[in-house]
């Protein structure tokens, strides 16, 4: 699925240019939580429309299985997948708070999991970041991480309470060496799990603790445009959910 589709798409409806704008917007929401069409990628957008208002939630539903089936009959999915309507009313809530995680500083000898955690849960990286991650990359000097995805460069601060972690890798090609090349995704998986694991909170997968980087942004005052920048999105809309 990319962007194009959905303006080929468009050009098929006879919208009035405010309904094209809602359209588009849906859609490339859409793509941005999931953006390869599976069961997988469309579970974790229902995810996400649990947390918006009913009405917000059926007109999202409705472009998102018209914009499936166009794919379908045009021969660009293999089989056609129908989003459900969630179910269950929608409650209106209080924002998350984030979660303590002085456990994360605690020594210990698992040192890649425990790197990897502190990453994640302070500059909100995704282990794709990770492990792709080079030495040349941090400036410790200055306490920054230069980070290019996409053509998007992103300058991170690096707290200084990091530091020490960091420190101790400087004489490879990766931070997560093995012998000058990257681990793979399964290794850190592992890693990460098997740390969390000793300090009881299984929970704490990557996907949680990227989480705990947004709500305490936010708690801290951050506009979820500039958390969406922080974390290298084009647009704060995969974050509305926090609002």
């Amino acid at each position: 699925m990319t962007p194009a589709m959905i303006v080929a798409f468009l050009q098929e409806k006879q919208l009035s240019v405010q309904s094209q704008q809602a359209y588009k917007g849906d859609l490339r929401q859409f793509l941005e939580i999931c953006p390869r069409l599976d069961q997988s990628g469309l579970v974790q957008y229902q995810a996400f429309l649990q947390g918006l208002k009913p009405t917000a939630q059926r007109r999202k539903v409705s472009a998102v299985n018209q914009f499936i089936y166009f794919l379908y009959t045009r021969g660009q999915v293999e089989r056609f997948y129908k989003l459900e309507a969630v179910s269950s009313p929608v409650l209106t809530k209080k924002r998350q708070a984030p979660v303590h995680l002085d456990a994360l500083w605690l020594e210990t000898e698992l040192l890649d999991g425990q790197l990897m955690a502190l990453l994640m849960s302070q500059l909100g990286l995704t282990p794709s970041e990770l492990m792709g991650l080079k030495l040349e990359q941090l400036d410790l000097e200055f306490h920054i991480l230069n980070l290019d995805r996409g053509g998007q460069r992103r300058i991170l601060s690096i707290p200084k309470t990091l530091l020490p972690y960091l420190e101790s890798r400087r004489d490879q090609v990766f931070l997560f060496d093995k012998q000058g090349q990257p681990y793979s995704r399964q290794w850190f998986f592992n890693r990460l799990s098997a740390y969390v694991g000793t300090l009881g909170h299984r929970e704490w997968t990557a996907q949680f603790l990227r989480e705990q980087f947004i709500l305490s942004r936010l708690a801290a005052g951050q506009s979820l445009e500039q958390v969406a920048k922080d974390l290298g999105l084009k647009t704060s809309i995969s974050l509305e959910k926090y609002k």
